[in-house]
């Protein structure tokens, strides 16, 4: 299975919202995808998967998923080498997170294949 990096949000609406502000910040558009059980939604090109969704991680040390109730998973597709695919998901990764940080609006996790916590976001409450 090939790495993942994961983006975990702090949002308190439905995904429905998530989405359509995801779809601003990023200029990308999503697609609704559902196998029967779970609904998740995905951008997808030739080189990049980004999937949202709810996720059901518990609590991992000190990774607290259960504060993120949506999970934003990167991979890299189609790239012939390890070390380019890591490239490509790092640059993706680190854009979203980015960009999502600048709104300072989400609470924010940057997690890699789910083991390493390597960045984490909280926006100061302006008064």
């Amino acid at each position: 299975m090939s790495r993942t990096l994961d983006i975990f949000v702090d949002f308190p609406q439905k995904i429905e919202y998530l989405i359509k502000e995801l779809e601003l910040i990023l200029a990308l558009k999503f697609e609704l995808f559902s196998d029967g059980t779970d609904n998740w939604y995905e951008f997808r090109n030739s080189t990049i998967t980004l999937t949202i969704g709810k996720h059901d991680f518990e609590n991992d040390h000190d990774i607290k998923f259960e504060e993120y109730p949506y999970n934003l998973s990167i991979r890299a597709l189609n790239i012939s080498t390890e070390f380019d695919r890591q490239n490509w998901c790092n640059d993706f990764a680190s854009y979203v997170f980015q960009k999502l940080k600048s709104t300072e609006r989400y609470r924010l996790m940057l997690v890699d294949d789910l083991q390493v916590q390597l960045e984490e976001f909280v926006p100061v409450v302006k008064v």
